[in-house]
């Protein structure tokens, strides 16, 4: 059976074949439903705000999403990621879901 964190990690990949950066983190810890945190970076989300990326990525999670309680986005154009040091990301949550 496959986990929750593979699953999610399956729908988003196929969503955003040309990615730089995925992933993904099951936060779930003893809570009714699954607690997702992705991180992605892609051209999909060039000159898209912020809520049209994060509507891009619930879409790609639609299917799970029943059994989701909550979820936790950070997509960023490779632009966008790029001009980010590491500690913007730190101070955006991300910062620990990467090797730097």
């Amino acid at each position: 059976m496959t986990s929750p964190s593979d699953r999610a990690t399956e729908l988003v990949s196929k969503a955003f074949p040309a990615r730089e950066i995925l992933a993904v983190r099951e936060d779930t810890g003893g809570c009714e439903g699954f607690k997702f945190r992705i991180l992605i970076v892609s051209e999909a989300f060039n000159g898209k705000t912020t809520l049209a990326s994060h509507r891009l990525v619930q879409a790609a999670m639609s299917p799970i999403m029943p059994e989701t309680h909550a979820l936790t986005i950070y997509a960023y154009s490779p632009e966008k990621w790029g001009r980010m040091a590491p500690e913007d990301r730190q101070n955006a949550g991300c910062g620990d879901m990467i090797e730097v």
